[in-house]
Order: structure tokens, then C-alpha cells, then sequence
């Protein structure tokens, strides 16, 4: 069935870096190159699992304890509703698809964010998860081992910090069984917003040519080293060095780190809190040249009313308590408007085109609020993920759930299509087979690309 078309149309810290390791020609989709949709992919992960229900997936018609407090306003396309505490992703409707059919069956944090970061399912159902090297790669790492686009910039990229459970990193993050120099380059942006920009400066007194003199002697050392103890982690280091190397040369590069270049009205359009500049650095970095940006929503502070104090949130967008007024007062205004702004900044710059939006987490919410304590809990057979930009139709929706919102009745989609269907907009062949450190070859994808 066709989608429902409501409108026409640190080696010194640089041990992290993932430039795109391995360039594999043969990976890359048969398609000639102008059908390849985007240059760039920009994730954004709304880390705990944001209610479809009361964002985008609404029920107003459904009993009470079903549609909740958030009533629908109208957007950008005609027929085409959200909830009251998004107006400005409201008005950008017209360049964002709805898929309101992703589905899967995991109700624990941990082989959630594994499955739909990654797209295979975690061996083990259960909590207390951490990210193992026999992982599958994240999608943006498993991109970045087969684009065989140059790139100066970091090439695969994570922000603002890693998501964990605890003390745990949660699977689906790095590189796993691509091996370590494949993990995505970390960059940290503190919670007041300040970003740590990397540590990319060349000393004053090395000039780029004996730079280069230092990188030829230490080629040949490496040399002597892959005869005298094999390939495997010389390779390794190898590609860090390189890597660096290409860095120091390029000075450029820290510049796109400075949000302070940016002008304040732009500044201003994504917000000063740590989620907006950190999707505001998201765009710069893919505007400079790197070509898989995720922005995790990172672990933060809430201070409610509740009678509990403050409290640490491991989860911020894990509602079970307080479900109604974190995402009024807390939540939608932040995600509301840096999305808001990525789109329209995108095309206001003419790289909406070329660049694939996704915004994700890890499951939808209950479609029946919880009594006790007024929320909405783990509910994995139903969720809304948006797509934009990369040639992806706006103004539409694909799937459908039932009058509650709890179960999919149209187009049902998995993590495996969505992956798949990033890989095709990015011009990668999802059915091609990468290797893992031992030589066993995997598909890029199980699912089936999404053709809009």
C-alpha cells in the first residue's frame, strides 16, 4: 500500500576518531550516482522512548484514559494533526514524513536501543545490557566502514555523550565487531551547553611539511612493525595516525566546532539549552564535511514538584513518572524546537536535499495512562519516527496504528527497514555484507528499504 499523501508535495585523543576506517568500493549500491539521495545523515535519539501517542500518533477521539490531557493542533498540511506542544514542528509539517508504523517486541531500554540503533535484535530480552566488542555496528559506524567518500572531517560522529544505564554503555553505540577504530568520534557538549571542541590544534613551531616528514618515518616504522607482529593491530593504529595526521593539516576543521561562529539569531533559532546546540553542532559538522551525525539526548537533571525532590533522570524521555508535565514543560519545548530548526535551517541553506533527518527512540508509550502514577510506560508494538529531507517526501504519513494506538494495522515496519531504508537514502546497498574482525560476513541490513 502507498503512503497516505495528504499534500502534493585520543594516539592524542584521536583514538576516537571515525573517519570511515576501510574504504570498500564494491559496497556501495549499483544505483548510478545521481540517484544517491544524501551526502549526510543527521540522527537524532530521544533517549528512553517518547510517547507516539501524545505527540504524534493521537487519539483525541479514544476513551479518557487513552488520549490524555494534550489536545491536536492543525499544520503546515491540510488533514495532518500534532499535539498542541509542538507548534513549531507544526509548521514545518509540510517537510517531515510521519512513520507511524515501527513496531517491534522489546520492553526493556537495553535490547531496544541495541535493535533500533542497529537493526538486529540483541541475543538477550532483558536489562543490564552493555555494549560488548561481538555487538553489530551501530548504523552510522556500519555507514561510515563502507562509504568510500573522502572526508577530512571526522566521518562518523556522536554527541553529546554516550547514552548509559547506570554506569553502563548501553549496546548499539560503537562500532563492536568492526573493531574499536571504527567507534564513532565522541564529542562532548557540557549540560549548560558549552561544547569541549576537540584537541585538533598543530603545534606552532611544526609546520605542515615536517608534519608530513613525521608521518612518512612513522609509516616506515609501522612497516617493521606488521613484519615483526603481524597486520592486525598495526592496522589499528595505523588508521588513528593517518587520521590524525590529515586533522593536524586541516586547521579548518576545529573551526566547525565553534558555535560562537554562528550568528546569534541562529544561535537563538535551535535554543541555548544542551539539546538545541547540540543538534545546532550536528549541522555544522555535516555542513563541514562529516556524513553520519547522532545526537543522543544525554542524561540530565529534573526538579518536579512531586514530593520526591530532584532526581536523576538515566533516561530523560523514560516517562513512567510525572509523564504529562516533563513533557509539557520539559521535553516537547526542547524537542520542538531544535527539530524545528534543523529542517528549516537545512533548507534555508539549501542542504535539506542532500541530508537525511531521522528522529527516533527507543519504543512508543502505553496507549493506557497508568492510574497511580497519571504516566505511560514501555509499549514497543507501536511507535512514530520521523523522517525528512534526502528526497523523502514531506507532508506524509506511512502506517497506520488501531483507534487506540496500541497495535500497527497498516504497513507494519521494523528497526531492520528503517536501517535499510537510511542505508538507501545514503546510497549504500543494505544487502551487501560487511566482515567483522574474524572474517564472517554480515548483511548490512535485514529489512527492506522504505520507497516512499
Amino acid at each position: 500500500m502507498q503512503p497516505l499523501r495528504y499534500h502534493r508535495r585520543d594516539f592524542l585523543r584521536f583514538g576516537m576518531i571515525g573517519l570511515g576506517g576501510l574504504a570498500i568500493p564494491d559496497l556501495i549500491a549499483a544505483a548510478p550516482s545521481g540517484q544517491i539521495k544524501a551526502k549526510a545523515c543527521i540522527l537524532l535519539y530521544m533517549d528512553g522512548g517518547p510517547s507516539h501517542i501524545d505527540l504524534w500518533d493521537l487519539k483525541p477521539n479514544a476513551p479518557e484514559e487513552v488520549r490524555g490531557p494534550f489536545t491536536v493542533i492543525a499544520t503546515s498540511v491540510p488533514g495532518i494533526r500534532v499535539c498542541e506542544h509542538l507548534p513549531r514542528v507544526a509548521r514545518q509539517m509540510h517537510r517531515l514524513c510521519q512513520v507511524r508504523s515501527v513496531r517491534h517486541t522489546e520492553t526493556i531500554h537495553d535490547p531496544a536501543v541495541y535493535q533500533m540503533l542497529t537493526g538486529r535484535k540483541h541475543p538477550i530480552s532483558a536489562g543490564g545490557l552493555a555494549a560488548d566488542p561481538g555487538d553489530f555496528p551501530q548504523i552510522g559506524t556500519a555507514f561510515g566502514k563502507v562509504d568510500t567518500r573522502s572526508a577530512v572531517m571526522p566521518k562518523v560522529v556522536e554527541l553529546p555523550e554516550t547514552m548509559k544505564m547506570d554506569a553502563r554503555i548501553l549496546p548499539g553505540q560503537n562500532a563492536g565487531c568492526l573493531g574499536a577504530s571504527h567507534d564513532p568520534f565522541r564529542v562532548e557538549v557540557a549540560r549548560d551547553g558549552r561544547v569541549q571542541p576537540p584537541e585538533f590544534r598543530r603545534r606552532d613551531d611544526i609546520s605542515v611539511e615536517r608534519l608530513s616528514e613525521r608521518g612518512s618515518l612513522l609509516q616506515a616504522l609501522d612497516r617493521q612493525h606488521r613484519a615483526l607482529h603481524g597486520r592486525s593491530a598495526a592496522d589499528y593504529f595505523d588508521r588513528f595516525h593517518q587520521q590524525a595526521l590529515a586533522v593536524l593539516a586541516h586547521p579548518h576543521i576545529r573551526e566547525a566546532f565553534n558555535l560562537e561562529a554562528e550568528p546569534l539569531r541562529c544561535r537563538e533559532l535551535y535554543g541555548s539549552h544542551r539539546h538545541g546546540r547540540s543538534v545546532l553542532l550536528a549541522r555544522r559538522l555535516v555542513e563541514a564535511g562529516s556524513r553520519f551525525v547522532t545526537v543522543y539526548w544525554g542524561k540530565e537533571e529534573q526538579d518536579w514538584a512531586d514530593g520526591q525532590g530532584k532526581r536523576m533522570a538515566n533516561n530523560p524521555w523514560d516517562t513512567h513518572r510525572n509523564h504529562f508535565p516533563l513533557l509539557k514543560d520539559d521535553l516537547l519545548p526542547r524537542a520542538d524546537q531544535a527539530l524545528a530548526a534543523l529542517v528549516e535551517d537545512l533548507h534555508q541553506r539549501g542542504m535539506l536535499d542532500e541530508t537525511l533527518v531521522l528522529w527516533m527512540g527507543d519504543f512508543g508509550r502505553t496507549p493506557r495512562i497508568d492510574r497511580k502514577y497519571a504516566s505511560r510506560d514501555h509499549w514497543p508494538h507501536a511507535n512514530t519516527i520521523l523522517f525528512a529531507g534526502a528526497g523523502v517526501p514531506g507532508g506524509t504519513v506511512y502506517g497506520r496504528t488501531d483507534h487506540l494506538g496500541a497495535y500497527v494495522v497498516d504497513n507494519p515496519l521494523s528497526p531492520a527497514d528503517i536501517t535499510a531504508t537510511v542505508f538507501h537514502r545514503l546510497g549504500v546497498d543494505s544487502a551487501a555484507v560487511i566482515q567483522d574482525g574474524r572474517g564472517q560476513g554480515h548483511p548490512l541490513s535485514e529489512g527492506k528499504a522504505l520507497r516512499f
